[in-house]
């Protein structure tokens, strides 16, 4: 076999192999074949090729420009290493800041919350006890006036009524609360807030007065906002108000009015000391012969209980409907006196006796009446809520089912069906 000769091209040798058995014409069409400038890469080939036996080795250009594309790739693959890299980083960030922004959410919210509670108990305390105003629409008697009477006042009436109004501002207690008409000196309004160990307790009531121009040789006239419930025998569900000193009930010569001595403070005293008391059953005469008997205790532990109820739902239609002038006395009221009225409510599902603070006596409550206020205590809940009270849902009673003689019945006929036992 004779020694193929090596093919050139500008110069450049390529390397052959040759196999015995292979004639020289064939290695020439290979040798040809395997020139770079005749190659159909033309000199572009990106790895060794080997067909039958030649291997054919990439020229010098070919791994110079295989480089730059393997640079190229490294540096595409890095760019995109990178751009993950951010998008990981600055999704950490977002989520950095959003549970940032959330913290901050709700540390704003909370921080407002207590602004606004602290703006409520500053109204509430500044709230004077007497003040002059102007609106009356939603008075009582504001049809009333001189048109209604068709009579000009006594000569001292204004004087009269002035007198009035430094005595309330002076001598006013704690718990009652009056607002005068500038344009309308015959009208006032008043609350009464309710005395501890009574049914009528942290409960507000309201009074509007109408100060006739026969005034003072007549009593006021006085209304109260029943909101369509009886609370007491001397308060009826129309508004009237039955008392000695108004002239409207029965009584001795020393508690009916008295011209130039009674006053319109000693009104409102006698309102909260002599109606809204401990034991308001026996306010009717009829009913306080059997005082201090067992059957008369009993009639008044049920008649305390029937207006504990009734109280509480004049708490909640006080606090959706505030009379004019009032609202931030009984917003700041109730904010303030939530948790202690919900205490004391709690207590009474528990057997307490209304008037006997949150101590079980061995006289309990009865069964209806603690079903009652637990069904209450979710309305006032959410009646407190409305007006700003928070953390108070620990109040909210849990539904427990309730077996009554009917249900019992029903599950002794499903056992009978089913021959179930027990």
């Amino acid at each position: 076999m004779g020694s193929p000769e090596a093919g050139r091209c500008n110069s450049q040798n390529s390397t052959k192999r040759v196999f015995p058995g292979r004639s020289s014409s064939t290695e020439s069409k290979l040798e040809t074949s395997s020139s770079p400038c005749n190659h159909p890469l033309k000199g572009k080939n990106k790895m060794h090729e080997e067909d039958e036996g030649i291997i054919i080795s990439p020229t010098y250009s070919g791994v110079v420009e295989q480089d730059s594309v393997n640079r190229k790739i490294m540096s595409s693959t890095s760019e995109k290493l990178t751009r993950i890299e951010d998008l990981i980083t600055s999704n950490q960030d977002s989520r950095k800041i959003q549970n940032s922004s959330n913290v901050m959410g709700i540390y704003n919210y909370s921080n407002m919350i207590q602004q606004k509670r602290n703006e409520v108990m500053r109204k509430y305390r500044e709230f004077n006890k007497f003040d002059i105003v102007e609106d009356y629409s939603d008075h009582h008697y504001k049809v009333k006036g001189p048109n209604s009477e068709k009579m000009q006042p006594q000569k001292n009436w204004a004087k009269r009524i002035q007198k009035e109004w430094r005595m309330l501002k002076k001598a006013l207690p704690d718990t009652i609360f009056v607002r005068v008409y500038e344009s309308r000196m015959d009208l006032l309004r008043a609350v009464i807030i309710g005395a501890e160990g009574t049914p009528y307790h942290d409960g507000l009531f309201f009074f509007d007065v109408f100060f006739p121009y026969k005034y003072p040789d007549v009593p006021p006239k006085v209304h109260y906002h029943s909101s369509g419930l009886i609370i007491n025998p001397n308060l009826h569900y129309d508004g009237k108000v039955c008392l000695s000193l108004l002239n409207t009930w029965s009584g001795g010569k020393n508690e009916k009015w008295t011209p130039g001595v009674s006053s319109m403070l000693q009104v409102l005293v006698s309102i909260q000391g002599l109606i809204l008391n401990e034991k308001p059953y026996f306010n009717d005469p009829i009913f306080a012969r059997p005082s201090g008997s067992r059957t008369g205790e009993y009639r008044s532990m049920k008649y305390n209980e029937r207006t504990l109820i009734y109280s509480l739902k004049t708490m909640v239609y006080t606090m959706r409907n505030p009379p004019k002038h009032f609202e931030d006395l009984v917003i700041g009221h109730f904010h303030n006196r939530a948790v202690s009225i919900l205490t004391i409510c709690r207590g009474y599902t528990k057997g307490v006796r209304v008037g006997c603070g949150v101590n079980v006596g061995e006289e309990k409550s009865s069964h209806g009446f603690q079903k009652n206020v637990e069904r209450l205590m979710r309305t006032l809940v959410r009646a407190f809520e409305k007006i700003g009270v928070d953390n108070i849902d620990k109040f909210i009673p849990e539904i427990v089912p309730e077996f009554t003689p009917q249900t019992r019945n029903l599950a002794q006929k499903i056992r009978a069906f089913f021959c179930i036992k027990g």
